[in-house]
């Protein structure tokens, strides 16, 4: 997809331009560049991912495609290929069947094949159920919302609730909903596309703080999974999911290049256990009032499940955070020189209230928590070059004397796996027992939005 983004700008410098594309991203190149402003880009197809393969097979590959570079170059030729994928227009449609079930069981048929659903049957958008959905919202169903990511189709609220309706949201879902649509569209395009359409299951993670999580008895304890508990919690993602996909023009092998996929990406939706956590919320840190409803999308890529069974103070608690934090993906931005675009990694760690009340009660802080976990959490950098390489030509100056070492020498370097203290996102979830959940994030880090501007008698 940056590729597609290069071509694009020299392009616009009134340069020709050509992409080399792998056989097994022709249809995500169609659909990235139509979504980047130049459909008609011109690009060749090679058949391996180049920067997986060896300077010879480069060269092979590249050769056996040079005739087509040149002519693509040279004439005003347009690509043949795919269509991009599309989502079909809104619209009413009948569906008939013998009686209602088979009538609705045809509808998921359909939908699945168009791939409007997440692989699970689906509710009937009626009518009569979008009305309803529209009445949980201030704004007129015509209202453009924002637009959502990665394909930026505009997001209004009819579309929103036609999407909640069949993921069985209620009326007092929809501003949730809205506000979480919100906050990914405010993302940097960079870091959305990064996210939405790179090829690790990157995905988002909703984070519900204030009093709307209570109102509509979303859970804060066993969160994360199937059952009557998380009734509100899996509609709202799976709506925000829907969205995503039939808005957003999220659909696999398209704008979502996954190449192996996660049962994250069924979207996870959690409120946090503010009553029984002795810090302040999620949300204040980022410098909402207590009392405000906010919805925060993070971005997850991974997640290590860490028990903690025996260690007595506050320190080993957190060396516990510490020492598992190095099996998430280690940031080797600093040295290769990209901090400076926003492409430093996050931490996210959900810990249960038995986790976090000793360690408060020890007299540690929230910030000083994470600075501790930060002193801690070094890993060998020698393994951490080999999975994250350095590209010599981008290294950052002061890191330049790294490539002169040996891989002996390298292994006795010990380094921080995040670039500061406030690259660890500490958030209360569970119930009794001392848990930790830590993910990685994504560059691009998080985004949050307000629910109230979208609640019924509230002022846009």
């Amino acid at each position: 997809m940056w590729l597609g983004h290069d071509m694009i700008e020299i392009e616009k410098q009134g340069k020709p331009a050509v992409l080399l594309a792998s056989g097994r991203f022709e249809q995500g190149t169609i659909a990235s560049t139509r979504v980047l402003g130049m459909p008609d880009l011109r690009y060749v197809v090679v058949p391996g991912i180049l920067r997986n393969l060896t300077p010879e097979e480069t060269l092979e590959q590249v050769e056996q495609t040079f005739d087509t570079l040149v002519r693509q170059l040279t004439t005003d030729t347009t690509k043949d290929g795919a269509a991009p994928h599309k989502a079909q227009p809104a619209g009413i449609e009948r569906l008939l069947g013998e009686d209602q079930l088979d009538a609705l069981d045809e509808m998921n048929r359909q939908y699945l094949e168009r791939d409007w659903g997440d692989g699970f049957p689906l509710l009937p958008p009626t009518p009569q159920a979008v009305e309803a959905l529209l009445k949980g919202t201030n704004l007129p169903r015509d209202h453009v919302l924002c637009e959502v990511p990665p394909g930026y189709g505009l997001a209004t609220v009819e579309k929103i609730a036609i999407n909640a309706a069949m993921a069985g949201a209620r009326p007092e879902h929809m501003p949730v909903i809205m506000a979480a649509l919100k906050a990914v569209s405010q993302f940097h395009p960079e870091a959305a596309e990064a996210f939405l359409m790179g090829t690790s299951a990157h995905a988002s993670f909703l984070v519900v703080n204030g009093p709307i999580a209570n109102q509509l008895g979303l859970n804060s304890r066993v969160a994360m999974g199937p059952g009557r508990e998380n009734q509100a919690n899996l509609t709202i993602g799976r709506a925000y999911t829907l969205c995503l996909k039939n808005i957003g023009h999220w659909y696999l092998g398209h704008l979502d290049m996954d190449v192996m996929g996660s049962v994250r990406k069924f979207t996870v939706c959690v409120a946090e256990n503010e009553e029984l956590s002795p810090w302040e919320p999620f949300h204040v840190e980022q410098g909402f009032e207590p009392g405000d409803s906010v919805v925060t999308v993070l971005i997850t890529r991974g997640e290590v499940d860490v028990s903690d069974q025996g260690n007595p103070t506050a320190e080993l608690l957190l060396k516990n955070i510490a020492y598992n934090s190095i099996f998430c993906t280690w940031d080797m931005a600093a040295v290769n020189g990209s901090v400076h675009k926003g492409s430093a990694w996050d931490t996210i760690v959900l810990a249960s209230p038995d986790f976090i009340q000793p360690v408060a009660q020890a007299g540690f802080t929230k910030q000083q928590a994470k600075e501790f976990i930060h002193h801690h959490a070094k890993f060998n950098l020698g393994k951490m070059m080999i999975t994250r390489p350095l590209q010599p030509e981008t290294v950052a100056p002061q890191w330049r004397w790294l490539l002169d070492l040996s891989e002996k020498e390298r292994d006795e370097i010990l380094m921080p796996i995040r670039e500061s203290p406030d690259r660890y996102q500490i958030i209360c979830v569970g119930g009794s027992r001392s848990k930790i959940v830590i993910m990685p994030s994504h560059p691009g880090r998080h985004e949050s939005a307000m629910v109230d501007p979208y609640r019924p008698n509230r002022s846009p």
